[in-house]
């Protein structure tokens, strides 16, 4: 069943648009208050609300690394996982804005209203956005030798409605979504398997047990190198420098796959506009170093920085994006 997002969330959205438009403007001078002046003078804790060892984590360990380094303060990362990073997004949204708690999370965080999640945090309203850090795309993966190309999933999976089932990180994250939109867009009926993160998916498609599956690239970019997965096309408006030959989704023909996620900083809302800029700058002047480019771009992310306007447009364009591509899929967490 569709869900529709109660139009005062959207009156809601709209409210909140028209008062980030209207907030003065980042980077204006003013003078500095010393707590802001002397921050960091303790350890700074961020929160990554995903297990050890995934994508996220090692992202968020290269940037307290880099802060580490900036701040001469140390900077340490936080597992809080749980709800598909609700439990971690919750902890810092209920934290001081004192710049000692801070989060680095992913596109769920506005994606999980479009899907009926019950939050326990408003997303515009309880975060300070201070900047995206990485782009994260998808693609299309299969191991099934039957599968040579995009065109050839469709012909094949059309003429056999329930055959080709997917795989997915779970019911209602990106990879489902990414899946149930392309199979709906083209007439494709097919299982979703849901399994709990990439690594127990991966390890099937590995073992032939499953054969196709939207994955994110960090995940699944050493596979693809090492010939044991085909990548077919990507997600987003451009292809990804490090697979220059594997097509977007649009330039094959399948348009509808454009929304791209991302790792973004925030931390409390409240937070003094000369603190949240201080914070800002440094993990911009991180992300821009060329050793911490490169890292993030090995994982298979792209570096992603930019005025924290910006970044809040984004997260209101999401909110509008990910509910039409979650209308369009059909899939409701309700």
């Amino acid at each position: 069943m569709t869900h529709r997002t109660p139009r005062r969330h959207w009156l809601g959205w709209a409210a909140a648009a028209a008062l980030l438009a209207s907030a003065p403007a980042y980077g204006q001078k003013a003078p500095v208050p010393p707590e802001v002046a002397a921050f960091p003078n303790k350890v700074v804790k961020l929160v990554m609300p995903f297990p050890a060892g995934g994508a996220g984590d090692i992202l968020a360990r290269i940037l307290a690394d880099g802060l580490t380094h900036e701040w001469k303060q140390q900077v340490i990362v936080e597992n809080k996982a749980g709800a598909s990073g609700i439990i971690g997004n919750n902890q810092v949204a209920k934290s001081a804005p004192d710049g000692y708690t801070l989060l680095l999370t992913i596109t769920y965080l506005v994606q999980a209203p479009s899907l009926g999640v019950k939050l326990p945090y408003d997303v515009l309203k309880d975060f300070t956005p201070l900047t995206r850090v990485a782009d994260a795309p998808s693609l299309l993966v299969t191991t099934d030798p039957e599968i040579t190309s995009v065109k050839r999933y469709v012909e094949l999976a059309s003429a056999a409605p329930g055959k080709y089932s997917y795989g997915t990180y779970g019911t209602g994250t990106t990879s489902h979504i990414y899946a149930e939109l392309f199979n709906k867009r083209n007439g494709i009926q097919g299982e979703a398997i849901a399994y709990k993160g990439a690594a127990p998916l991966l390890q099937d498609m590995l073992g032939r047990q499953l054969g196709l599956s939207f994955v994110d690239l960090a995940t699944s970019l050493p596979y693809i190198k090492a010939g044991k997965m085909r990548a077919h096309a990507v997600v987003g408006t451009k292809r990804s420098p490090l697979l220059p030959d594997v097509p977007t989704f649009t330039e094959l023909g399948y348009p509808g796959l454009e929304v791209v996620g991302w790792y973004g900083a925030f931390a409390p809302a409240g937070m003094p506009p000369a603190l949240a800029d201080k914070i800002r700058t440094a993990i911009e002047k991180v992300v821009r170093q060329p050793e911490t480019r490169q890292r993030i771009l090995d994982m298979g992310l792209a570096p992603a920085s930019g005025a924290p306007e910006n970044f809040q447009e984004r997260i209101l364009s999401d909110l509008v994006n990910w509910r039409r591509v979650v209308q369009q899929s059909g899939i409701s967490l309700e």
